[in-house]
């Protein structure tokens, strides 16, 4: 049994129960909740054979280099284009500061319930500890905890979700999400020179490139293979940048049909074109 976390960026009901509660509570029976149980995991199974599907790789670095940068852009183009995902490597992002947001954020999953608990979503709340779109007891639930915050533009902040524990979070989650905010900036202004558009008018879209954080903590589960960590979905957002906070590999994408799981290189972020940004483009 392993434990994943995802930290991703997306746009976006009170707190139930904490799947990380569930999961202690079965660690010795090992008998799901009915709710928590798909049956549609075994209806589109991963394709066994992946090969020719391996993620397309962008290199920031040779993006801002004048000497690589027409070829780049060229790769840059055709993964938007022909999958909507890519991962990012050398993108400027300080290591240091990711491997503390991956000790905070791995810090604050193990605090006890009562203590997370203390920054849980409201009813009819978005932002805070718990989960999103529950709206009844019947209703199948994902085999996920997650901590949703707003983070940019800095007015609308509600630092009353935001955790206590760590102390390092906050100053953490700032200056990374400040650096988030510059790799998509410069992500933005290369989709427009690709598109051939003002990228100027690419930007105006996401008026102060407002941003939004998702920390997703998938507890373990000896039966895995009857779980969903997320449903399957697209993201109502201009772009989403994912972070794998450890070595545990979950994340899944739909290509011409089929289903395959990524293996996210060492250091980079999965950026996911979100459904605005494909309107807009």
């Amino acid at each position: 049994m392993t434990e994943a976390f995802d930290e991703i960026k997306v746009e976006f009901v009170g707190l139930e129960e904490s799947v990380q509660a569930v999961a202690g509570a079965i660690h010795d029976s090992g008998e799901i909740p009915e709710r928590y149980i798909r049956t549609e995991v075994h209806a589109d199974p991963l394709i066994a054979d992946a090969e020719g599907y391996t993620l397309p790789t962008i290199d920031m670095s040779r993006l801002l280099n004048p000497e690589f940068s027409k070829e780049e852009l060229a790769k840059l183009g055709s993964a938007c284009e022909n999958w909507g995902f890519f991962q990012l490597v050398n993108h400027g992002v300080d290591g240091g500061l990711s491997r503390q947001i991956k000790a905070d954020v791995s810090e604050f999953f193990s605090l006890p319930l009562e203590e997370k608990s203390a920054v849980a979503i409201p009813p009819n709340g978005m932002q805070g500890f718990g989960h999103h779109f529950v709206f009844s007891k019947e209703q199948k639930l994902d085999w996920v905890d997650l901590l949703f915050l707003a983070t940019r533009p800095v007015e609308e902040r509600s630092l009353d979700f935001w955790p206590k524990k760590p102390t390092t979070f906050t100053d953490t989650l700032d200056k990374y999400t400040a650096e988030l905010a510059n790799v998509a900036e410069q992500l933005f202004r290369f989709m427009a020179e690709d598109l051939g558009v003002d990228h100027d008018a690419l930007l105006g879209t996401f008026k102060g490139l407002p941003q939004r954080v998702r920390i997703n903590y998938y507890p373990p589960c000896r039966q895995a293979d009857k779980v969903l960590g997320l449903s399957p979905h697209t993201d109502g957002t201009g772009m989403t940048l994912l972070l794998h906070v450890n070595d545990v590999q979950g994340l899944q994408i739909r290509k011409d049909g089929e289903w395959f799981s990524v293996q996210a290189l060492p250091g980079s972020l999965v950026v996911n074109i979100g459904d605005v940004l494909e309107v807009c483009a």
